[in-house]
């Protein structure tokens, strides 16, 4: 039996960090790897403490370890006391109720940072693309029609525009919209408006001469491109629905890169035909891998297969990120050293008794 602290790792193994693996992760912790394939196994490995007393889950990849379905009340309630960190890899945790992980005081550590590069870059070409028509531009050229190429070349320059000047709404004020704020206010000349339930300290504020809204409704309603950087939760889900859309201007665009749920997609596809909003951009879909197929037969709709963050770079820190949240928080017997570098779900865990 290790005397080292056990790590229960879920998913494939890693991929790139391996020598961090090796000389500070392995050598610190017992790691086990989990066999189950789907959750009542994995729920009975648990109730017959098949891995022990161990103090952390680490998965280091967001599209391997999910076999067990959500990480619900259910589920979490079989992990054993020992359990300090679930360190994961990626940005969203809509399949992890972090509140109740954060009630059994279990961190909660996701890949912030990682992609902050990569999804603001993906935003901000999406910006471009509802206010410059590129995606109608593409599916002309890509005809290789002599006949459309022209007359898609002569319409463009009729209902284009730069972004300069405009107002881009950002709808949560993280790192990653903060980086995309600065890249187009830097770069494209925009003007930055946003709502978010904790205001941004004066000198962030100062740097963007950036515009804070008390209300969503206030910050649609002067918006020329909302664009969404809000986790999927119960208090988000459909946030964007056919209300939001009629106090956004007439002729606006939409750009969400966060999570498909957020924005209610029969009321989009309402707002698009109507031509209240003239364009949108989707890098997440309502019913993820299924994109709509209205949404797709739109010119004027910009569609990626949530790719805002896939990048090698990405992929690499995530792997490399989860395993430093479990370094700072789990000593060598176990215990609590500390907090992770990127938790998710603090004010659940300092409440918990």
């Amino acid at each position: 039996m290790s005397s080292k602290p056990t790590v229960l790792h879920i998913g494939d193994p890693i991929k790139y960090n391996h020598d961090f693996y090796h000389a500070e992760f392995e050598s610190r912790f017992h790691i086990i790897q989990a066999t189950e394939t789907e959750r009542d196994s994995f729920i009975e490995a648990l109730k017959s403490e098949k891995y022990g007393d161990f103090s952390a889950i680490f998965r280091p990849h967001f599209q391997t370890g999910g076999f067990m379905g959500q990480w619900d009340a259910e589920l979490i309630s079989y992990l054993p006391q020992s359990v300090r960190i679930f360190a994961s890899a990626g940005a969203g945790f809509n399949w992890a109720d972090v509140d109740i992980l954060g009630q059994h005081k279990i961190w909660y550590a996701n890949g912030a940072g990682a992609s902050d590069e990569a999804v603001s870059d993906t935003a901000l070409y999406m910006i471009l693309s509802v206010f410059r028509n590129f995606t109608r531009s593409q599916l002309a050229a890509r005809t290789v029609d002599p006949e459309i190429f022209t007359a898609t070349h002569k319409l463009i320059a009729t209902i284009s525009h730069n972004p300069r000047g405009y107002v881009l709404g950002v709808v949560g004020f993280g790192n990653i919209s903060k980086k995309l704020a600065f890249k187009a206010y830097m770069a494209l000349g925009m003007k930055i408006h946003y709502f978010d339930i904790v205001r941004a300290d004066q000198k962030e504020e100062e740097q963007l001469q950036a515009t804070y809204h008390e209300t969503l409704e206030d910050l649609l309603k002067v918006a020329d491109c909302v664009t969404l950087h809000t986790p999927l939760n119960k208090y988000t889900q459909d946030l964007i629905d056919e209300k939001a859309f009629s106090l956004m201007k007439p002729g606006s665009r939409i750009v969400n890169t966060a999570r498909g749920q957020v924005v209610n997609e029969d009321a989009l596809i309402r707002a698009l035909e109507s031509g209240h909003i003239s364009a949108a951009a989707l890098d997440v879909h309502y019913n993820e891998p299924q994109v709509s197929p209205r949404l797709a037969s739109m010119e004027n709709v910009t569609l990626t297969t949530h790719i805002g963050g896939g990048a090698l770079d990405t992929r690499i820190n995530f792997e490399l990120n989860a395993m430093k949240n479990i370094i700072q928080v789990v000593g060598p017997s176990g215990e609590f050293i500390g907090e992770p570098l990127t938790p998710v779900n603090r004010q659940a865990f300092e409440a918990s008794t």
